[in-house]
């Protein structure tokens, strides 16, 4: 993938200007911010509204893996010396963590439709 000359980011081909000289190889957020280009012309920049609601799709789609390594640590720490409770959490954890990749086996076909979605049309020009 290519990289942006500016901010040295990564990002697909459809996130970069079109042009030459110096608006080569530079991403639209860049191209926005130097005034190479105006926002109505690179319909691939999201808005914030666009973004915010990326950034929940893919909070949502990542937060029970967060909150199960949370649960394992504190398990690990505090947990596993408390008498009557420590076998039925590691049943618990145990259990969640074995259904965890079948919730998200079963849901990624809602993620991928959610990020599609929120994805902007792009049409990719002549030469690029």
């Amino acid at each position: 993938m290519p990289t942006c000359r500016h901010c040295f980011g990564v990002y697909p081909r459809n996130q970069f200007i079109h042009g030459i000289g110096p608006r080569a190889q530079v991403c639209v957020r860049c191209g926005v911010e130097k005034g190479l280009v105006e926002p109505e012309e690179v319909p691939s920049l999201y808005d914030k509204s666009t973004t915010n609601a990326r950034f929940s799709a893919i909070s949502r789609r990542w937060a029970p893996v967060m909150w199960l390594t949370i649960l394992w640590f504190v398990w690990i720490i505090e947990l596993s010396s408390v008498s009557p409770w420590n076998w039925f959490t590691l049943a618990l954890l145990i259990a969640s963590t074995v259904g965890l990749p079948l919730y998200m086996l079963f849901f990624s076909g809602k993620h991928v439709a959610d990020m599609a979605r929120l994805t902007p049309e792009y049409e990719r020009p002549k030469g690029h």
